[in-house]
């Protein structure tokens, strides 16, 4: 199932986003796999929020949301229009990431 940059359009994984893209940041073995266990709700701390940062990524509340990706260019802004309307499904989804994930890849946000 796969999710869009807001920004770039690029298409991620949602396992990937999930399971992967935690171990490219600068967190150690240990600490991407304790990040794994995290609840939802933990999962983009400010802490975790800057190490992926750091690796390119910003997202929404969720990971799901992917606003900024590795792949974009350095100077691209994220479209406002699909920054809000994927917030709002954030909103309106709350805890059910994957009815999230289904509906982004359905309208292909």
């Amino acid at each position: 199932m796969d999710v869009h940059c807001s920004t770039c359009g690029e298409p991620w994984d949602v396992f990937h986003l999930w399971e992967d893209a935690i171990v490219e940041t600068g967190l150690s073995v240990g600490e991407a796999n304790a990040w794994r266990s995290l609840p939802q709700s933990q999962k983009l701390s400010d802490h975790y929020r800057k190490e992926f940062q750091a690796a390119g990524w910003e997202f929404g509340q969720t990971v799901t949301n992917v606003v900024r990706c590795p792949s974009c260019p350095k100077n691209a802004h994220a479209n406002p229009d699909r920054v809000d309307t994927k917030a709002a499904l954030e909103e309106l989804f709350g805890d059910d990431q994957d009815g999230l994930a289904t509906t982004f890849e359905d309208y292909h946000l």
